[in-house]
């Protein structure tokens, strides 16, 4: 485990906006720690799909590996690539519109030959988000092997729902919602 990042969270519980605070904020040494961690677990991928809170991450990780980063934004915050008028057909050609709250803009150039993808995020939690950019991904014949987490929010069983999809999940840290606040998870051992 990322012993820095771990000493960093664990002084921001039990209070949820310090927490919130701390993960936003992580030096750059804690981000080295947690990128040499994940570097370990996470299996081989062609291209790193990131979340708008971990981008910085994602440009780590795919750094170290040497793969594109594709950002992940939700719909109404990605600019607008084909103007202001776009027509019908057009329309019909994007395959993230109207039946997805995401979208992934692919930057220029990216590599025709991926296949396997990582999504990575700051702060799992219901995983939804996660799901939906998973399925964006296979609309690009993209299989998302595994979703990154810097933190799992255990309470909202995110694991639960990507994994039942055949998703590997990778957590740093996990987090329990619990009566005093937040504190580091018990119940069950972290798989990393």
């Amino acid at each position: 485990m990322a012993r820095p990042l771990l000493a960093v969270i664990t002084r921001a519980l039990p209070s949820e906006t310090l927490f919130e605070d701390r993960l936003s904020d992580l030096s750059l040494r804690d981000r080295a720690a947690v990128l040499d961690h994940l570097d370990l677990l996470v299996p081989d991928f062609d291209v790193v799909i990131a979340l708008p809170d971990a981008e910085k991450m994602a440009r780590g990780l795919a750094r170290m590996r040497g793969t594109p980063v594709v950002m992940a934004q939700p719909n109404g915050t990605a600019p607008s690539e084909a103007g202001p008028q776009t027509s019908s057909q057009e329309a019909a050609d994007l395959p993230d519109e109207a039946t997805n709250h995401w979208s992934l803009p692919t930057p220029d150039p990216l590599p025709e030959d991926i296949q396997t993808a990582v999504i990575l995020t700051r702060q799992l939690q219901d995983g939804l988000p996660e799901l939906l950019v998973a399925l964006l991904a296979a609309k690009r014949g993209w299989t998302v092997r595994a979703v990154v987490a810097v933190v799992e929010r255990t309470n909202f069983r995110g694991r639960t729902r990507l994994e039942l999809q055949g998703m590997a999940v990778h957590a740093v840290l996990q987090i329990a919602d619990t009566p005093r606040g937040l504190e580091l998870e018990r119940r069950f051992p972290n798989p990393e």
